[in-house]
């Protein structure tokens, strides 16, 4: 924002690339924008950025910029480690639900036992920690 403009949805760069949200947040920044200038229209006060800044403060205080404040550290351990979780846990998972749905007479508990261990042997128990610990915290 500033002297006589606002930025809103896209062009303010306000998308959710992990849980794939743009529009959503584009039209709720488009309308925060319109109460923020109606109240200052309302008001008769001038479009200067100390007025218009109203704006942030309401879009602060919505779920638009909350949301991107929680899921901000995403993308940077996605690109780290998107070999892990992009690829190598896509696999394991892939694997562990057809070994578990497939009927072949192997107890359920040795099917999970193996799970585990092919767990362990693509990513070790360290790296399988690490990864839910990264995780855990670009997620908080």
């Amino acid at each position: 924002y500033g002297d006589g403009w606002v930025v809103v949805g896209d062009a303010a760069q306000l998308n959710n690339a992990i849980h794939r949200e743009g529009s959503n947040l584009a039209m709720t920044s488009g309308r925060i924008a319109a109460e923020a200038i109606f109240q200052i229209k309302s008001r008769r006060d001038p479009m200067t950025a100390k007025n218009l800044a109203l704006y942030k403060t309401l879009l602060d205080d919505s779920f638009v910029i909350k949301d991107l404040k929680k899921y901000k550290d995403m993308p940077a351990l996605m690109h780290v480690q998107s070999q892990n979780f992009f690829l190598t846990y896509p696999q394991l998972v892939s694997k562990a639900m057809q070994n578990f749905v497939r009927v072949d007479g192997t107890p359920k508990i040795e099917k999970e036992k193996m799970t585990l261990r092919s767990f362990v042997a693509a990513r070790s128990w360290v790296g399988l920690f690490g990864d839910a610990f990264r995780f855990a915290r670009a997620w908080r």
